[in-house]
């Protein structure tokens, strides 16, 4: 985290500086057509729950780090009063998800978004379990990967053969794998 912290300004940036509508190209098609209740699980700067709250879903913004969370929130604070759909921030992180769980909420749809790979591989599971349980029926999962290396030592090896198989053990059915 302390990196995440160190360098807020500069990834607050970054992460704003690459278009949600881009980023997600490879699935978004896959969004049900009526809005629902949304969470971003990893959310950053807010880029990601911003997009889908500018598309009228209600969006969870899930942020473990409170440098990234704060200036999330305030950017999309700002803006609140243009979306159609809402953003409620959360200080929270996987693979508990403890303050998700307490709102007793079940999600038409769970961002993942270059996250999982700073889960330890004996965490995984338990994250899929969880996150698996907060899916509503017929939910939308979305979970992508950042393969390589980091200098930072902050990812953890992840195969996209070992997620699949982690998501069917939960009775997901993978409906596309993006390359």
């Amino acid at each position: 985290m302390d990196y995440y912290t160190r360098n807020a300004d500069a990834l607050f940036q970054r992460y704003q500086s690459l278009p949600a509508v881009d980023v997600h190209r490879c699935w978004q098609d896959l969004l049900p057509a009526q809005p629902g209740l949304a969470c971003d699980i990893g959310a950053g700067s807010g880029r990601d729950a911003l997009w889908l709250a500018s598309q009228g879903w209600n969006v969870t913004a899930v942020e473990p780090n409170a440098a990234l969370r704060t200036r999330g929130e305030a950017h999309t604070n700002s803006l609140a009063h243009q979306l159609p759909g809402s953003i409620t921030w959360l200080d929270d992180s996987l693979p508990e998800l403890t303050s998700l769980r307490a709102l007793d909420q079940r999600y038409n749809l769970i961002l993942i978004s270059a996250v999982w790979m700073h889960l330890l591989p004996t965490q995984h599971a338990r994250a899929m379990r969880i996150v698996s349980d907060l899916l509503a029926p017929g939910g939308l999962l979305i979970i992508s990967l950042r393969q390589g290396a980091d200098a930072e030592g902050r990812f953890h090896p992840i195969a996209t053969d070992t997620l699949i198989h982690l998501a069917t053990d939960r009775a997901l059915v993978v409906q596309r794998e993006c390359l």
